[in-house]
């Protein structure tokens, strides 16, 4: 069975996706719904694989869950043969990588091939994939305690070297600043601070999952 993590932040900041999904993944027979990564990590159990839509949940269960398989939703959706891919009808449209990310090749890879799948054009950043240093405001501040307590190795080890604190007032102008470099109408992040980074620099970013479910 696939467990699927629907992300409580996703579910805040994108409802009307959130829901589409939940509505598409009740039809599909391999597949349960967890709740809260925080709270629900033991019900996946031996044979499953964990679906994540949510690049914090992603780093948190593979370490509260290293012994179960992990891949994010646009991966599971490449899988399923009758999909309704919607049709961008060539759009060329910028995709955006995520820091947290990094290592995550399958992830990346299915990123790209969603977008191809509806028929848009791709625009790479100067620094994407493995090299990609954007996060929104992620990498401004600390990881949580909770993070910290439950993902050690990526929030407490990895992490710290990587960020770059800064009072939250300066954040704008960092948005605005990374939001430059954009040359397409819309930009497509498939990361929930991506998402609102990119938006509060002043651009139309969309998370890639809204394009998908047309929400």
């Amino acid at each position: 069975m696939y467990v699927y993590y629907p992300s409580c932040n996703y579910q805040k900041w994108f409802p009307d996706t959130a829901a589409h999904i939940r509505a598409y993944l009740e039809t599909q027979r391999d597949v349960r719904i967890a709740g809260c990564c925080h709270l629900t990590q033991s019900a996946p159990q031996t044979g499953d694989v964990i679906v994540t839509v949510c690049m914090t949940c992603m780093r948190g269960l593979d370490e509260m869950r290293p012994d179960i398989p992990q891949i994010n939703l646009m991966e599971f959706l490449l899988t399923r043969r009758d999909f309704p891919w919607p049709d961008l009808r060539g759009e060329t449209i910028t995709l955006q990588d995520c820091f947290r990310a990094r290592g995550k090749t399958s992830l990346q890879d299915a990123a790209r091939e969603c977008l191809r799948r509806m028929n848009a054009r791709i625009v790479e950043m100067p620094d994407s994939r493995d090299a990609e240093t954007y996060d929104g405001t992620f990498l401004f501040h600390g990881p949580s305690a909770r993070n910290l307590r439950e993902a050690p190795r990526y929030f407490g080890a990895y992490l710290p070297n990587h960020l770059t604190p800064l009072p939250p007032e300066a954040w704008p102008a960092r948005l605005r600043d990374h939001a430059a470099l954009y040359t397409t109408r819309r930009v497509a992040c498939y990361c929930n601070v991506c998402v609102t980074g990119a938006r509060e620099g002043g651009t139309n970013a969309v998370h890639l999952t809204e394009l998908i479910f047309g929400a």
